[in-house]
């Protein structure tokens, strides 16, 4: 009979512990003659893996069937691929799977329809024996100790309550929000019920496979339009990601729950791995901010100057050590403020120093960061005519470019509002923008009133602040997310300004204004013309607010592309990377892709996050003792 070679690839963005370890494992079938291996593609940074396998048709056939069962969809997954070859290429000797007590896995396709479906008679046994995931191996042992009726309880207990305290994942349920929050918090949910969730919450096809994934991650989405029960602008939504949640939200879903409301207030490594948080960038997937330890090859494209580095937020610190052959870090979380008014000083620190870059060149050699095993440069590489714009919640957002001399420049930065609602509307007062702020006051009283009641603080972004401003002002924040903390703060104005951004269903859109400063060392907004702009389109009846949010993204992005297009005219830009929080934004992540990526290639690192850990390997490249 005849025999054929056959190839399965999966491309994927960044290394899958259960690709290598089930990789190994199909090195055991002996009778299709299988060889394994991992191919790195130079100019993407993604990794192939991949099996080959010698046999006959019906083997082969059968053989694909098994692999496309057992290869779980991971999010970082790219793309997959069976081709014939010649001959092959792979290795007869098993990965080293670093992760790996079996699988990096609580449950799989094999145990989870037996312990997560209520017909199976295997229902809720949290211990049942899996030989693929090893996920009982996973449980600690208070999950051990929990039986059927124990499950049971709970969530008869969350139904009468309200709220079910889980203690040994470090989590509360609840069927209503938190109202003990004195400051806004964006509501997670867990998601009990899959089949309604197109009905609860707006979500593409590639969020539901995202959620759906082997990695469980949250997603930020906007509820569907008029929701009785979902009020939030925004909400992360999350599938169950261990066995005990898969049970309780089947129990639940029995009992006519489709979500409940999960609250964390601080993370216990030791009881659950941390939340993966995610954002859309660049047709794919990134972490926000990566919470676990990890390592990626040392890049061979720019010389890395020092050997460790570390970097400080208000909630984790990174370090980072360079060696011979990756760069590692590990990420410790840190204590919650001891009080407002420290986190005040620090931020402060930061405001003070705004027109610094350092935070923008480290985003931009990390983003550029890429590994070739076959380059082996002699004489030292440096960044040279690339750009970047990183526009952080945590940090100046600003525009940084490297001219083809290794010279950096401050080309834009946003400006931080450290002033209140009444200091605002004096600044606009002195400005050219005093008639339409006249008209605004005199036939929208309720949106002036509650401008001047807004207070900024030093914790705001920049991008957030400036959002929350044009939502009083178009009307949004007289609609308030019924939650008894502040309802005009500016992350809870942002979220509604984003949320009704995300509802347009339009193509065209206003034209806002933001133009430039001038006369600086560097450029900012003449925010007052773009306020002022806000106000004109208010004042000459346009009512669609989801219209008036979207314009501001759009003409927003516009602008930045008319703005590296002006950089690049002076000072050459071959390379444009985007890092920062603010991408967690999906409507500005598109439009930027959109406006600004027509005629730039966006680049982000595909091994690390938008917004930490990017930061702290970048300061291992830069040009500065670091201290």
């Amino acid at each position: 009979m005849t025999m054929h070679n056959i190839r399965f690839d999966f491309v994927c963005q960044r290394s899958v512990p259960l690709y290598e370890h089930l990789c190994n494992q199909y090195l055991q079938r002996k009778q299709c003659s299988i060889t394994i291996g991992i191919e790195h593609q130079h100019d993407t940074g993604a990794m192939c893996y991949f099996i080959e396998a010698y046999a006959q048709q019906a083997q082969l056939e059968a053989l694909a069937d098994d692999i496309a069962a057992d290869f779980l969809l991971s999010v970082w997954l790219i793309k997959t691929e069976i081709k014939r070859i010649e001959c092959k290429t792979g290795q007869t000797k098993p990965f080293v799977v670093q992760q790996h007590q079996g699988l990096p896995l609580y449950f799989c396709q094999h145990c989870q329809p037996q312990l997560g479906d209520n017909q199976h008679p295997h229902f809720a046994d949290i211990n049942l024996i899996c030989e693929h995931c090893k996920g009982h191996y996973k449980l600690s042992h208070e999950q051990k100790s929990l039986t059927k009726f124990d499950l049971l309880a709970m969530a008869n207990h969350l139904l009468q309550d309200k709220t079910l305290a889980l203690p040994m994942l470090g989590i509360t349920l609840g069927l209503t929000p938190n109202k003990s929050y004195t400051q806004y918090r964006r509501p997670r949910i867990l998601v009990c019920n899959p089949n309604s969730l197109n009905s609860q919450f707006c979500v593409s096809n590639n969020q539901v496979l995202a959620l759906s994934s082997i990695e469980k991650p949250l997603l930020r989405v906007r509820p569907a339009s008029d929701h009785p029960n979902l009020n939030a602008p925004l909400y992360e939504i999350q599938f169950a990601h261990n066995r005990l949640l898969v049970i309780l939200a089947e129990m639940l879903r029995q009992k006519g729950v489709h979500w409940v409301y999960v609250n964390q207030d601080g993370i216990d490594k030791a009881k659950m791995a941390p939340p993966l948080y995610l954002a859309s960038i660049t047709q794919g997937w990134l972490p926000l901010t990566t919470e676990t330890d990890g390592s990626m090859p040392l890049a061979t494209n720019l010389t890395c100057l020092h050997d460790e580095n570390s970097y400080k937020t208000a909630t984790h610190k990174f370090l980072v050590k360079c060696s011979q052959r990756e760069l590692a870090w590990h990420v410790k979380s840190l204590p919650a403020a001891p009080s407002s008014s420290t986190m005040a000083s620090q931020t402060t620190k930061q405001s003070d120093t705004s027109s610094d870059i350092s935070l923008s060149l480290c985003a931009l050699s990390a983003g550029l960061l890429r590994h070739d095993i076959d380059d082996h440069h002699g004489k030292p590489q440096f960044v040279k005519q690339a750009a970047v714009l990183y526009f952080s919640q945590a940090h100046p957002c600003q525009i940084v470019n490297v001219d083809d001399k290794s010279e950096a420049a401050l080309f834009f930065e946003l400006p931080h509002f450290s002033q209140n609602g009444y200091a605002l509307c004096h600044q606009l007062s002195d400005s050219p923008q005093k008639n339409v702020l006249d008209k605004f006051k005199q036939l929208y009283p309720s949106e002036y009133n509650q401008l001047l009641d807004l207070t900024f603080s030093n914790t705001d972004g920049s991008l957030n602040q400036l959002m929350a401003i044009c939502a009083v002002i178009i009307g949004a924040g007289q609609k308030h997310y019924h939650q008894d903390c502040n309802p005009a703060c500016v992350e809870s104005l942002a979220d509604r300004f984003i949320s009704l951004a995300m509802s347009y269903q339009g193509n065209n859109a206003p034209r806002i204004d933001f133009p430039l400063t001038k006369g600086m060392a560097y450029r900012s907004l003449n925010w007052c013309k773009t306020i002022g702009s806000m106000m004109s389109f208010k004042l000459a009846g346009d009512s669609n607010l989801a219209k008036l949010a979207f314009a501001f993204h759009d003409s927003f992005a516009d602008y930045l592309s008319h703005w590296i297009e002006h950089v690049d005219q002076n000072s050459g830009i071959k390379q444009l990377v985007i890092a920062g929080s603010d991408f967690a934004n999906p409507v500005l992540a598109e439009r930027i892709q959109l406006r600004v990526g027509k005629n730039y290639p966006l680049r982000v690192n595909p091994l690390l996050d938008l917004d930490g850990v990017n930061i702290a390997i970048g300061g291992l490249y830069l040009k500065q003792r670091l201290g």
